[in-house]
Order: structure tokens, then C-alpha cells, then sequence
């Protein structure tokens, strides 16, 4: 069985191999900074905040150190007066995992 600590340290890796977001906001790339990391259970959840006035958003990648690509979303998401939260989750599944 996989001992506890096994899914703590990857989850911890994980929360650490992710270091910047770059979104796509009308046609142009920019570096935006996570808000908060987070771990629960076996996923971890990175919070982008994007402010009023972003523009059209159609792409978002979570990147590592080196910019290569972690996680992805495309989409179409028109300017808003309250902003927009980026929420990325990446789940770790072990099997063997012992029961706590």
C-alpha cells in the first residue's frame, strides 16, 4: 500500500512545479500571478485573479519555471465589472493507497 506521506509529497511537488499563469487577454500574452494555492484532499487548486477591465480572455495555461505546460483551458470570456476568478485543479490518483 501507498503510504500517506507518498500523496503528501506529490501533492506538494505538484503545488511547487506550477510557478506562473499566462493568459491570453485580447490576442496578447501576459504573466499574471497566482492569488493562492491550495491543496485539498488530492488535488491541488491554483487561483488566478483577473480584474474588471481584463478584456476577452480565450486561453489561460499554468506553466512550470522552464514555461512548459502544466494545464490548459481555452475559452471565450468577455470583460466583467466584478472580474474573473482562473481556477486550475490538478488530482493526483494513487492506487494501493492505504486507508487513514
Amino acid at each position: 500500500m501507498v503510504a500517506k506521506i507518498v500523496i503528501d509529497r506529490t501533492l506538494e511537488f505538484l503545488k511547487g512545479m506550477a510557478k506562473k499563469c499566462i493568459v491570453t487577454i485580447d490576442g496578447q500574452q501576459h504573466e499574471k500571478e497566482f492569488r493562492s494555492q491550495l491543496i485539498e484532499v488530492d488535488t491541488v487548486k491554483t487561483y488566478i485573479f483577473l480584474g474588471d477591465g481584463h478584456g476577452i480572455v480565450t486561453e489561460a495555461k499554468l506553466v512550470d519555471e522552464h514555461g512548459i505546460e502544466l494545464d490548459k483551458y481555452t475559452t471565450h470570456v468577455e470583460q466583467s465589472e466584478e472580474g474573473l476568478m482562473i481556477v486550475f485543479t490538478l488530482s493526483v490518483v494513487l492506487k494501493g493507497v492505504a486507508n487513514e
